[in-house]
């Protein structure tokens, strides 16, 4: 009984944790069963906060490679962040909660005006793409009408483009589809084919990341949409010219080092080319529309915050 009790108080700890926005996991730890571990110097450990494109698990496992890379290249250990949603990962950009980031170019904005100087980009662009099941007889998106369709995070770059893509179709939401909130890439991915929704919005690099036999009954349409800039990675400036540099030489020679080969074969991100402001002007345009995409989201929170005071305040209990 007390084993069990442990494992329910362990679980509830991790889910408070994750809740939170506080899951991390630092070199260290992952290569405490290493038989040679790269000593550290005596130094604070970085901050690499990924925006939560996937799952925390899967953020930490293909991040994996990254990070013990940087931190042998820099004798200095590295810990990854990761957030709850797009939205707090945004909000905690400007606390000092990172000092390395990785980003969507819809976010380059908002990171250059919190202190953020960008590093390297990955060379391979986006692509916007639809992913059915094959025994759904969608294949194009003429299909789309009537369907429910899957997207992720509202402040996702990919949302954004879906959406504008759609009304292209003169598709609108409510209308000639249902739209299907979905967590991350890969939650979309898994509602598909376990039938829950009929198509989802997704890239390359979520699809490579599926099991052979998941992808065995799914059908990838590209869609024919211009593929657009992928993420970006960041350092903040507080670290000093110095720290900064030697990140970006580090950064700069991991496609070729065994780790950094196995990452961008698995991810198919094609390796990194480098970065500068004149890919934070690039995106300029994308500044009012996160800006009014933050908002409803806010305001959700803050009636789901009253509603609950309330009911506790009078005590009654919501059901759900």
């Amino acid at each position: 009984m007390r084993q069990f009790q442990l494992f329910q108080f362990q679980r509830f700890l991790f889910l408070f944790i994750l809740s939170c926005g506080l899951i991390t996991i630092s070199a260290r730890e992952a290569m405490a069963s290493d038989e040679t571990e790269t000593p550290l110097t005596i130094q604070s450990a970085l901050r690499l906060g990924i925006v939560p494109f996937s799952s925390t698990q899967s953020l930490l496992r293909i991040h994996r490679p990254l990070r013990d890379y940087l931190t042998r290249a820099l004798e200095r250990e590295v810990t990854v962040y990761a957030a709850r949603d797009h939205e707090q990962f945004l909000e905690n950009m400007p606390k000092g909660y990172f000092d390395i980031i990785i980003v969507p170019e819809h976010f380059l904005p908002r990171a250059a005006h919190d202190g953020y100087v960008p590093l390297v980009r990955y060379r391979n662009l986006f692509e916007l793409l639809l992913v059915a099941r094959k025994d759904s007889g969608i294949t194009n998106a003429d299909d789309l009408r009537g369907k429910h369709i899957g997207l992720p995070d509202r402040l996702s770059l990919y949302y954004i483009i879906g959406m504008q893509w759609l009304r292209t179709l003169a598709l609108h939401p409510g209308k000639d589809y249902l739209v299907s909130d979905q967590s991350s890439h890969m939650a979309g991915l898994l509602a598909v084919d376990r039938g829950q929704i009929d198509v989802t919005v997704t890239g390359r690099h979520t699809w490579m990341q599926l099991r052979p036999e998941v992808r065995e009954r799914l059908r990838l349409i590209n869609v024919g949409h211009p593929p657009f800039s992928s993420l970006t990675t960041l350092a903040h400036r507080d670290l000093g010219d110095d720290e900064i540099a030697r990140i970006r030489a580090a950064l700069m020679g991991f496609p070729e080092h065994p780790d950094g080969k196995w990452f961008f074969e698995g991810t198919g991100y094609g390796g990194f080319i480098a970065a500068g402001m004149a890919d934070v002007e690039r995106a300029r345009h994308y500044e009012g529309l996160v800006y009014q995409l933050m908002m409803p989201v806010r305001n959700a929170s803050k009636s789901a915050a009253v509603s609950a005071s309330a009911s506790a305040a009078t005590g009654v209990r919501r059901s759900h």
